[in-house]
């Protein structure tokens, strides 16, 4: 039988050499030594700093959260649309009305016919059906009938278009008042169809006689003649003074004009 009053053996002691969280783990409340009570006033030491830091921390950014005025942001946002106020459609009658009571349409009235601007100055009247208008400049035909532009071709001159013909030879398309005297078709001109012009005129031996009382022209040279409009357009200037348009061109021409026809040749 043991005795209960023999001396117990004490359990070995740790070994401090181990780490500290160790002896802390296992002995928190063991004996203490100088080298465990400058661990705990160091640690007790950085608790204290570590609290006072955050708290320090914590009641700067409350500070800096209250004391924070927000900006105003100006963002660019587009201007509203315009509202277009379309006129108030009329009402639609729920029930159509009797036929008899509906007013008959009325015709509508032919717009008025204005004076084109190529329209040459008169003794050209606004009662011809047919008219040419032939700008050498612009190196157009203008094809007008009832006083309305129906077809512009474009056309070739001849070699020396400027200003108007005065003498045979010179290369130059007449400018004035001409008409159209005789259609020649397929056979009667080498140049695929031809509308003749009543080349010289009144004017034309005017001018064609002063030009030679000044000594502009020789003495011995002729006014020419057999100016036509014709077929055989090349797209450059290679007449002796005829308006040349393309065959396909001409052949549309040829086919609406009459003989009578005005034409008007404007510089």
């Amino acid at each position: 039988m043991e005795n209960p009053f023999a001396e117990t053996r004490r359990p070995p002691r740790p070994d401090f050499r181990l780490s500290y969280l160790y002896i802390v783990a296992s002995h928190p409340k063991g004996r203490t030594t100088k080298k465990n009570k400058g661990s705990d006033t160091l640690r007790k030491t950085y608790f204290t700093l570590s609290r006072a830091l955050a708290f320090f921390l914590i009641t700067s950014v409350l500070f800096a959260c209250r004391s924070y005025v927000p900006t105003e942001r100006v963002t660019y946002s587009p201007p509203p649309p315009l509202k277009q106020e379309l006129p108030s459609s009329p009402a639609v009658p729920t029930e159509a009305a009797p036929a008899e009571d509906i007013p008959p349409l009325e015709p509508r009235k032919p717009a008025a016919i204005r004076k084109p601007s190529l329209l040459p100055p008169p003794p050209i009247t606004l009662s011809e059906e047919w008219l040419i208008v032939v700008k050498k400049g612009k190196r157009k035909l203008h094809l007008y009938r009832d006083c309305r532009l129906v077809k512009t071709f474009p056309i070739d001159l001849g070699e020396n278009p400027k200003g108007p013909k005065l003498y045979q030879g010179d290369m130059r398309t007449p400018e004035g008042l001409y008409r159209v005297i005789e259609k020649k078709d397929r056979g009667q001109t080498k140049y695929y169809l031809a509308l003749l012009l009543d080349y010289p005129n009144d004017q034309d031996r005017t001018r064609h006689e002063l030009a030679v009382r000044k000594g502009k022209i020789p003495f011995e040279a002729g006014i020419g003649g057999l100016i036509e409009i014709h077929g055989e357009g090349r797209g450059e200037d290679w007449t002796q003074g005829c308006v040349a348009l393309y065959n396909q061109h001409m052949t549309e021409l040829f086919n609406n004009i009459p003989p009578g026809t005005p034409v008007w040749i404007d510089p």
